[in-house]
């Protein structure tokens, strides 16, 4: 089984409105919401656009070559991260009976570690599949998401860029590694608008 986070689906995430803020906690660590009155936070080593956002194959290209191996489902959740020094995009989907899972490799579009597995029945015929699914239109290029993300830390490498969906809306999460802690910013996907950022301790 690949090791995309969907617990994460279960996360609530901060979304800013016109006339104020919806609030919706995590359920791990502390998140803040950025100030509009307090100064954007001065970027150190993280100003330079990372390795992971530099690879060869684009979210798109990844999600279509998803698409052409499993055509009658949608994507309900994307990674992409390092793995024995490549990078890989790790993508859940799910049809009317079955869930699919394959990653795809960041340099090459080779897919690999294929998987399957029909639904619970009561989960068929589109339940899940209308629950789960990402919108992945109009969606931010990775580079783009780690960019804004970066708006919002102040250092740290980024180890993880993740596609996810929670009340609704799909967002990006860049996740980034400092040398006690790790940061996660989320981001609305299609338009970048900041979400929202959870600060939590490395595990020892």
């Amino acid at each position: 089984m690949l090791t995309v986070r969907s617990s994460r689906l279960t996360k609530s995430i901060l979304l800013a409105a016109c006339s104020g803020a919806l609030f919706f906690g995590f359920f791990e660590g502390p998140m803040q919401a950025i100030n509009p009155a307090t100064p954007t936070e001065t970027i150190v080593s993280a100003a330079k656009v990372p390795q992971i956002a530099k690879t060869d194959v684009s979210v798109k290209q990844a999600i279509k070559a998803y698409q052409d191996k499993y055509p009658k489902s949608d994507v309900k959740s994307l990674s992409l991260e390092k793995k024995t020094d490549k990078y890989y995009y790790e993508i859940e989907g799910i049809g009317d009976q079955k869930e699919y899972e394959l990653k795809v490799d960041a340099q090459s579009k080779k897919i690999s570690d294929t998987s399957t597995e029909t639904l619970d029945q009561v989960e068929q015929n589109g339940v899940k599949r209308k629950e789960n699914k990402l919108n992945t239109k109009d969606l931010l290029s990775v580079k783009k998401a780690v960019k804004e993300a970066q708006k919002k830390v102040k250092s740290g490498k980024v180890t993880e860029v993740s596609l996810n969906k929670a009340l609704g809306t799909t967002y990006w999460e860049v996740e980034f590694q400092q040398s006690d802690k790790k940061v996660e910013v989320q981001l609305n996907a299609a338009t970048g608008k900041f979400l929202a950022k959870e600060t939590s301790e490395l595990d020892d």
